[in-house]
């Protein structure tokens, strides 16, 4: 058991996985400069010997690269996942594919398996990593992304004792990255400052910035779990996550009916230098170390991993091409340039001369000349350059040599075929489609391991409730809920919808066209059907307007499948979750409905509905002449209590006015009566006005005489007797 925490024991893998593979990383190198650095199609002896003569490159590994690259880029690799054991469901598993393609939609995953493609078959190795990382950097969720590993033969290093195609058999892989010296210092403060030790013999460039090299090992870290199962036959794992829901299962009658230890592992990530440890170990949400390779022509021999690109073998053939290329070059450019001789005597002949000056340049249909008797006949072309047949030779044999070493021919590479029928064609593209399938595979392979990193990852990456975007093979997405938990109505149980930790699955992968390739065929296909089976265009109506592309073609196939869907034409299991839904209301709405009547009730009722129909027009008919009896009565009686109404208004009419009259002969007396009574005020206001004088002159400073008493006292009877009087008055 390897101890991960030594920082001697980490960098003693480093270095032995870079001897044992220094030899086959040479190889990749040199293949990776063959394509990419200038004169690196040129063997460096033979540069010096020929030293300043002419030395060109004329690039056919490339073009043979790039055609393999080409056919890849346009097929679809594409990732299934099928149930394999447990609690798996279609479902479930249908989730995991569209879980997964929404992963490479977000990674242009497409892009990266291209670009790691690309390094595999030119040079023969190649890879990608999964990562967890923030997508948005205004999210605080992370998620699942593909990214490719640029420069992959010089960072990239796994166990050494690791012989599968996938690596899926290594404990752990490095991954080194280099960092400025102002970065590293930045960034890591308390490292040793040492660089991780390399194993290339040369270097491709002389110019490179000064660096640090820093490695990261991804690594299995054995760790001992407690299965529990539960006496309703579910498996958890005893951890946190179980314990928050323990007491509520004991809620729902489920309890722990044994358990065991089972021994695992962990995927820990940690980064190193040469000298020491930069952070501490953490924890990731993989099962699998998540670095993927992929190798061209993968083998194991003598127990070591041994691979090679498309490029290798046509080394030697490319660079015998250069050189015969060269020399044909050569040849032609230091050969005398074809030119006419002719006579001095013609030479001095002004017409003559001046037709030879403008040769080059005249449009004339014929040339005239002056015959010379000492040198009879027009003048003669000398021929030009002569290029040696040997080297033409050698010049054809290179190329064949390319051509069959790559199992390629002219045509792959656009060139030729032009006096050849469509059926010679595909049946040549047929042999260079085998010839080059081995470079399919190993893409298959390591998409392949993408997948099986993904479905194991993915219960820990997406443990809680949440939105997720599953998306279709052609595009289409819906949103789903994860983890959601729901109450069982029938079992008052709850349970977990999406519950991505629920069953096993397994992981293919296969590389087909791609899909706007299948749906042009798709298209083609049917349409024969349609002709060929009666009914077959109507049954798959929606699946045909889905393959093309056509503005509306959605539109339409949303319209016909909503249509098959009510009509019941599409089996259940093709059913989305959202027509199940509705299928289930417009069911549980048709049984609120009341049953479907038979024939025979349909008659009875409207036998029913005829007889009930004449009762009531009999009824109808009663209650309108009751009414019409009623009317006449009232009109009678209206007419009576009219003449009555008009006598009552006569006599009422009479009465007011001789209450008007009296009320006009009351007011008359109340006015006199109201006049005599203010005139009797008026001398009472006199009297007392004279027994007021009187009694102030009866004041203290006053002489009182017996007559002016008799006076005092006779004007206060005076005024008392009126008083009387007017009190009389008001009481009648």
């Amino acid at each position: 058991m390897l101890d991960y925490t030594d920082i001697k024991v980490v960098n003693d893998q480093v270095k032995q996985s870079q001897d044992a593979e220094s030899d086959q990383r040479d190889m990749v190198r040199k293949e990776r400069d063959f394509l990419y650095v200038k004169d690196g199609q040129w063997d460096q002896g033979i540069v010096k010997k020929m030293g300043d003569k002419y030395r060109g490159t004329f690039d056919k590994c490339n073009v043979v690269v790039n055609g393999i690259v080409g056919e890849m880029d346009a097929a679809n690799f594409d990732i299934k996942i099928r149930p394999s054991g447990g609690d798996a469901t279609k479902e479930l598993a249908k989730t995991y594919d569209g879980l997964i393609r929404n992963i490479e939609t977000m990674s242009n995953a497409a892009r990266v398996y291209a670009s790691a493609g690309r390094d595999m078959v030119g040079t023969g190795l190649g890879g990608w990593e999964v990562k967890m990382k923030y997508i948005d950097a205004d999210l605080f969720d992370q998620d699942f992304v593909i990214e490719w590993i640029p420069d992959y033969v010089s960072r990239v290093w796994f166990d050494a004792a690791s012989i599968q195609q996938d690596a899926s058999d290594a404990r752990h892989v490095f991954s080194l990255d280099n960092y400025s010296v102002d970065e590293y210092e930045k960034e890591f403060p308390e490292g040793s400052k040492q660089s991780i030790g390399s194993d290339k013999a040369y270097d491709s460039f002389t110019n490179k910035p000064e660096s640090i090299t820093v490695g990261r090992i991804i690594y299995r870290s054995p760790v001992n779990v407690t299965l529990v199962q539960m006496d309703d036959g579910s498996v958890y794992v005893r951890d946190e996550k179980f314990d928050s829901i323990a007491d509520e299962l004991a809620e729902q009658g489920i309890n722990v009916k044994r358990e065991r230890v089972k021994k695992t592992y962990k995927i820990v990530s940690r980064l190193f230098d040469g000298g020491a440890f930069l952070n501490d170990p953490e924890d990731t949400v993989f099962k699998d170390l998540p670095i993927v390779p992929t190798y061209a022509n993968f083998n194991v021999a003598e127990g070591k991993v041994i691979y090679k690109g498309a490029v290798r073998d046509l080394m030697d053939t490319q660079r015998a091409y250069n050189t015969f290329r060269s020399a044909e070059v050569e040849n032609i450019a230091m050969s005398p340039p074809d030119v006419y001789w002719v006579s001095r005597v013609q030479a001095k002949i002004p017409a003559d001369k001046a037709a030879i000056e403008n040769m080059s340049a005249s449009s004339a249909r014929a040339n005239f000349f002056t015959p010379d008797p000492a040198n009879p006949g027009a003048p003669q072309r000398s021929g030009g350059a002569v290029v040696q047949s040997g080297v033409q030779q050698a010049i054809q044999n290179s190329l064949d040599d390319i051509s069959t070493t790559a199992s390629r021919s002219p045509l792959a590479n656009g060139e030729g075929g032009g006096g050849m029928s469509g059926v010679a064609i595909q049946s040549l593209q047929n042999k260079m489609d085998t010839g080059t399938v081995h470079y399919f595979r190993p893409q298959e392979v390591a998409i392949c391991r993408t997948g099986v990193i993904l479905v194991n990852a993915l219960p820990n990456g997406y443990d809680s409730t949440a939105q997720k975007r599953i998306l279709g093979e052609g595009g289409e997405f819906e949103m789903v809920e994860l983890n959601k938990s729901v109450v069982d109505t029938d079992t008052g149980k709850t349970v977990k919808l999406n519950d991505l930790t629920q069953g096993k699955y397994d992981v293919t992968c296969s590389a087909g066209k791609a899909f706007k390739n299948r749906q042009q065929e798709s298209v083609e296909a049917f349409e024969k059907l349609s002709m060929a089976i009666p009914g077959f265009g109507e049954l798959t109506a929606d699946i045909q307007l889905k393959n093309i592309e056509a503005p509306g073609a959605d539109l339409a196939a949303e319209r016909i499948r909503a249509m098959m869907v009510r009509n019941g034409t599409i089996p259940e299991s093709q059913l989305t979750d959202e027509e199940r839904d509705q299928m289930a209301q417009a069911q549980q709405a048709a049984a609120q409905q009341p049953p479907e009547q038979t024939p025979e009730q349909k008659i009875a009722d409207a036998e029913i509905g005829r007889v009930q129909a004449e009762t009531a027009d009999v009824q109808v008919k009663a209650q309108l002449k009751q009414e019409e009896l009623r009317i006449k009565e009232q009109d009678s009686l209206l007419k009576n209590q009219t003449a009555a109404d008009r006598t009552q208004l006569l006599e009422l009419t009479l009465m007011l006015k001789q209450q008007a009259q009296q009320s006009s002969d009351q007011q008359a007396m109340n006015k006199a009566m109201m006049d005599g009574q203010a005139s009797i005020i008026d001398n009472l206001n006199t009297q007392a006005q004279t027994l007021k004088i009187l009694g102030e002159s009866m004041g203290a400073d006053a002489v009182i005489s017996q007559g002016g008493v008799e006076a005092y006292a006779q004007q206060t009877e005076i005024v008392a007797d009126q008083q009387d009087d007017i009190i009389d008055t008001v009481d009648q």
